[in-house]
């Protein structure tokens, strides 16, 4: 028997040994569980119900400003509106009435600034576990004809990447292991590369990917910009091409991927979407006027998965084994 390494688990073994076991297919149910599709869609008459649920287990710090927005990142990548979330805390023992009071505050805060509620969750203190770990379930909403899935892309479709990769990579390294970078990035680098917790949200551009002709979305997260990108293709059942060098990031990102020896490309990159569109440069002026930078970063194509490096040699790729910040946790 084959001892698995941390981290999400490959699809080869989702196909082999979670999808086979998902119960009764309800018929109400109009997206179900399938690899690239993180959201499920049941059908509530002239709406649908669109949920999801992630587990922070990566990050020391800011664990309830993640919970709710990496779970409702999800819903955004589906056009959705979110309601609310439903949380699962387990704290470690030894865990103070301080770190619970922090942990709350973050969630209640978080929730203020996308307008959701805590509809309610379980909290306990355990053994099982070394640190604080969430787990959260968002609910949203949308028309019936009005949301997006990750297997809607089409050959020829541009693919858009919005803000930059690997902000929460960046911002968990920066926070959780800042003793590593001191001495080697200076103390204002290190601030900034914290302070992208702030852009860790994308549902203003999942409002605006809906509205503006996106066919496909899917938020950046564990396995980074190739995770995503693969992801995205394989639901859709199409290929896919990036440009290495159309792939924006921040220089703190890069600096902390090179003190760590890690490759930002499958680094964990909550706050960036991945869209698809025919006419990729209407969504990207519709979110710059909003603020939100975006870059076409390469092509959906009949098939294949393939990067173009800054030398313009084409190579395949696969998601990295598993993310990258798994390295260094």
């Amino acid at each position: 028997m084959i001892s698995l390494k941390p981290g999400k688990v490959t699809p080869e073994i989702m196909e082999k040994y979670i999808f086979p076991y998902l119960g009764s297919r309800r018929p109400e149910v109009l997206v179900p569980s399938k690899i690239g599709e993180d959201c499920s869609v049941i059908d509530f008459g002239e709406y649908v119900c669109i949920i999801s649920t992630d587990p922070i287990t990566g990050a020391g710090k800011d664990v309830g400003r993640l919970a709710v927005h990496i779970s409702c990142n999800d819903l955004a990548a589906n056009g959705a509106e979110p309601i609310g979330i439903m949380v699962t805390i387990m704290f470690p023992e030894g865990t103070t009435e301080t770190l619970i009071k922090e942990v709350m505050e973050q969630i209640h805060e978080a929730a203020l600034e996308i307008n959701i509620e805590v509809l309610g969750g379980h909290t306990e203190i355990t053994n099982a576990v070394s640190r604080t770990i969430i787990s959260a379930t968002s609910i949203g909403m949308a028309l019936k004809d009005g949301y997006i899935t990750s297997s809607g892309a089409k050959s020829g479709d541009d693919v858009i990447l919005t803000k930059k990769a690997g902000l929460e990579g960046t911002a968990i390294i920066a926070s959780d292991f800042e003793d590593r970078l001191i001495g080697k990035m200076s103390a204002e680098e290190i601030e900034r590369a914290k302070s992208f917790i702030e852009l860790i949200s994308v549902v203003a551009e999942g409002k605006i990917g809906a509205k503006y002709g996106a066919t496909a979305m899917h938020d950046v997260t564990e396995g980074g910009v190739l995770g995503a990108a693969y992801e995205i293709a394989l639901a859709s059942n199409v290929g896919i091409t990036l440009w290495e060098d159309k792939i924006p990031f921040y220089d703190e990102t890069l600096k902390i991927c090179k003190i760590m020896g890690l490759n930002p490309l499958g680094l964990i990159s909550s706050g960036s979407m991945l869209m698809t569109a025919p006419d990729g440069e209407k969504i990207i002026e519709a979110l710059r006027s909003e603020g939100i930078e975006a870059a076409i970063i390469g092509k959906i194509t009949d098939k294949g998965f393939n990067i173009i490096d800054k030398n313009g040699n084409i190579s395949p790729f696969t998601p990295l084994e598993r993310d990258e910040l798994w390295k260094i946790l």
